[in-house]
């Protein structure tokens, strides 16, 4: 055994101010969204990458494509 004395330090540990993930500046809105099963099979067959990033590239399209008809509604 080491007959060194052991010294606490009182930072040590535990939680520090300004740590962790900062905040999103925009903010976050929840989608929910639902998919026949085999429409989402014959999507994943196609798919070669992480399923999560197909749901993002959809809901990504959805909402350009919804945000383009509310411009061309606003043009008329």
């Amino acid at each position: 055994m080491s007959n060194k004395k052991v010294i606490k330090k009182s930072n040590w540990g535990g939680f520090r101010k300004d740590s962790g993930r900062n905040p999103r500046r925009g903010g976050t809105a929840k989608i929910c969204v639902s998919v026949h099963e085999r429409n989402w099979n014959t999507a994943l067959k196609r798919w070669k990458k992480k399923p999560s990033w197909l749901v993002d590239l959809l809901v990504l399209s959805y909402v350009k494509r919804g945000s383009a008809v509310l411009e061309m509604e606003t043009a008329i």
